[in-house]
């Protein structure tokens, strides 16, 4: 299992103000990585090649036209497992583009871990010596918030909890075909609108998905109780709300001539 990232660590993070910013083709949003500490291996061995070819075969051209991909090298002693995913409303360009820069920011920073995580706003990149396909895993976590408060956060909070879990629902029973994310919006007061966003990798099993984003739910309030907007990462899946739409949305069929 991957090292959870240090309280202090996580305390900064805190006290950052997640704003919006617009998808960028050209530069992905970096979030935070974690590099196993106690789990290491040395220059020039085989897993160091086999980690090589893994991040390679990661982030080659031929998984440009997904968005989702996972693979296993198999070498001369323990294996590479590796996975990305991409957010689920981000073209597939930008995909690519984000998991390009996940596998080299992770060679750089990583260089002897034998596991790794890195999250940016559009991507996810992961990898271990151990197999974690199909397995829920919560930790590392990463909280980010923004610190603007709510003006009535205990009806806000209620509302949001309510609102989340229906995102969850339907993210981890999607559609045949269709990615474990799902986004929702719900009315609070005035102009206001609280928007939501659930996702879970795809090897999960719905009772799996569901799982994951319970917990990761739950972790709203450890992150982000009475304020305007937040999310918490696992592994396996995450959650976001904010009071703005940070996510795209399918343009509405045009009305008929």
């Amino acid at each position: 299992m991957l090292i959870m990232a240090s309280y202090k660590a996580i305390l900064l993070f805190f006290l950052i103000t997640f704003l919006y910013s617009s998808t960028s083709e050209a530069q992905p949003t970096y979030l935070f990585h974690v590099c196993s500490s106690n789990k290491t291996f040395t220059a020039n061995s085989a897993f160091q090649s086999d980690l090589t070819t893994l991040l390679s075969s990661l982030a080659s051209d031929n998984t440009a036209n997904t968005e989702f991909y996972n693979t296993t090298v198999a070498g001369g002693g323990e294996n590479a497992y590796g996975l990305f995913m991409c957010r689920g409303d981000v073209t597939l360009l930008v995909c690519h583009q984000c998991v390009i820069e996940a596998k080299q920011r992770l060679t750089s920073e990583c260089q002897f871990s034998k596991e790794a995580i890195i999250w940016y706003d559009e991507c996810m990149l992961r990898y271990s010596n151990s197999s974690f396909f199909t397995t829920v895993d919560t930790r590392p976590r990463l909280g980010l918030l923004n610190t603007g408060d709510i003006a009535n956060p205990v009806s806000f909070m209620r509302l949001l909890f309510n609102t989340m879990n229906e995102t969850a629902d339907v993210a981890a029973k999607p559609a045949l075909g269709e990615k474990k994310y799902a986004t929702k919006e719900a009315f609070i007061s005035g102009f206001q609108t609280l928007y939501c966003l659930a996702q879970c990798t795809p090897d999960l099993s719905p009772e799996d998905c569901r799982r994951c984003l319970s917990g990761v739910i739950g972790d709203l309030n450890w992150c982000c109780t009475g304020k305007q907007g937040g999310r918490v990462l696992y592994p396996s899946c995450n959650v976001r709300y904010e009071l703005y739409p940070f996510y795209q949305t399918e343009d509405p069929a045009p009305p008929p001539a």
